[in-house]
């Protein structure tokens, strides 16, 4: 069984150190009188005296203490400064890390690395890790639908979500018109309209086609012409 360390207080150790100084008795004695090893008893008094000058010049101590403070909190300004970029900059990172998908945050997953876990990695980029050996289930009938889908558009594109319900029933697949519509939505098909733009440049033969009067006059001229017209009018 291991002997619990005794532990010393500063007023204790400082007391023993001065009967040691004083020479009154050996340090066998007052090793044995207090029950302390001798070792102990010299490792207090080097301590004392290596630090006695202290004592002696106090504003010394008391000055290299503030130098001391000053560079540390010198330094901790450093890292306030360090940390606050830090955490600027994760900000901006989480942010943009909020508008990649399930697809893209996976890809940045690297499972080689030794030194950042997987799972550290999901945390960092705030993804679920279960998703990474996630396998979605393939709907073939769905699959099917779609393809059968798509090449009644490229037969016919100008069948509505009516038309190609009716194809599909058909051809032997079992939807319904609402789940038809879906699909085409999702697929980003639309009916293709066999109706010709109205052209407006070109005239209408029922009414009669006028010249333009004003041709080859200059604007100023132009402008004259009005102005004595009005005047003649006014008169």
């Amino acid at each position: 069984m291991s002997r619990k360390m005794a532990k010393y207080t500063t007023e204790f150790k400082t007391k023993i150190v001065l009967e040691v100084i004083k020479g009154e008795k050996t340090l066998n004695e007052i090793a044995s009188e207090y029950n302390i090893i001798t070792k102990n008893i010299m490792n207090w008094k080097k301590t004392f005296m290596d630090n006695a000058e202290l004592a002696m010049e106090p504003a010394k101590a008391i000055k290299e203490y503030k130098d001391e403070n000053i560079k540390l909190q010198s330094k901790i300004d450093d890292y306030a400064k360090i940390v606050g970029k830090m955490t600027v900059e994760k900000e901006w990172l989480e942010g943009k890390l909020q508008s990649l998908g399930l697809s893209d945050k996976k890809e940045l997953i690297e499972p080689k690395l030794t030194y950042i876990s997987v799972s550290t990695q999901c945390k960092l980029i705030n993804l679920n890790p279960s998703s990474l050996y996630y396998k979605p289930v393939v709907n073939n009938h769905k699959v099917s639908i779609k393809d059968k889908i798509n090449d009644i558009y490229k037969e016919i594109p100008i069948y509505g979500a009516l038309k190609v319900h009716q194809q599909l029933l058909e051809d032997g697949y079992k939807v319904s018109l609402n789940t038809g519509y879906k699909y085409r939505q999702e697929m980003g098909l639309k009916p293709i309209l066999a109706v010709k733009p109205i052209n407006l440049s070109i005239p209408d033969k029922q009414h009669k086609k006028y010249s333009y009067k004003l041709r080859g006059i200059d604007s100023q001229s132009w402008k004259n012409t009005f102005n004595i017209s009005r005047f003649y009018n006014f008169q």
